[in-house]
């Protein structure tokens, strides 16, 4: 009585590439895996970055609902500290405990700027990036302009995003240490909101 082993079920292509002997399957391989896994995490990369974008995006628009409204300049009349004022407005922008907003990149990065124009067509977002150091510009969130009524004002987001797949660079890359850079900005006109005495701007 002889034992048989059990034979395994491969592939066509499976079995031609265990039988190949001369090296030209596994060249063929070679050459064609390399840019279909290149491609592959290109589409990956990619659809990433614009599902952190979005987010990004609806999270600010949320966030300066209370600007635009006024309730947050009189919620935080108490100081004129910029950077306690930026702070405050990432905390209600990113929450906390059981009210902490779910985002695709790390909100406790964003760096927050908010300035004012004096129209919409000569309102522009500040500069993220040092292109010369290839790092945050050293002006960029630390900027805050109290919004008072009926002014207009320009709100700007950004943060480090990684980037997991670099065999193509697609120009993702924006900042020196191979991260990409996701902003959003909000440009929008108060509302005439009537502050308390002693209150808002």
């Amino acid at each position: 009585m002889s034992l048989l082993s059990p034979k395994l079920c491969l592939p066509d292509w499976a079995g031609r590439f265990a039988r190949a002997r001369d090296g030209a399957v596994a060249l063929e391989f070679g050459l064609i895996a390399l840019p279909f896994l290149a491609i592959l995490g290109a589409i990956i990369q990619t659809a990433f970055t614009m599902w952190a974008s979005q987010s990004l995006d609806r999270t600010l628009q949320n966030t300066v609902r209370q600007l635009f409204t006024g309730q947050f300049q009189t919620d935080n009349s108490d100081t004129k500290d910029p950077a306690i004022l930026l702070a405050r407005l990432k905390a209600n922008m990113c929450g906390s405990g059981a009210t902490k907003v779910t985002t695709t990149f790390n909100c406790a990065d964003v760096r927050l700027d908010v300035s004012q124009g004096a129209s919409f067509s000569s309102s522009a977002p500040p500069g993220a990036i040092n292109n010369a150091t290839g790092d945050w510009n050293s002006g960029f969130g630390k900027n805050y302009v109290c919004a008072a009524p009926g002014s207009i004002v320009v709100v700007t987001a950004a943060v480090k995003f990684p980037v997991f797949f670099k065999l193509l660079n697609l120009g993702v890359v924006s900042f020196a240490d191979g991260s990409h850079l996701l902003q959003s900005t909000a440009v929008f006109r108060t509302e005439p909101y009537q502050a308390p005495a002693g209150k808002g701007c």
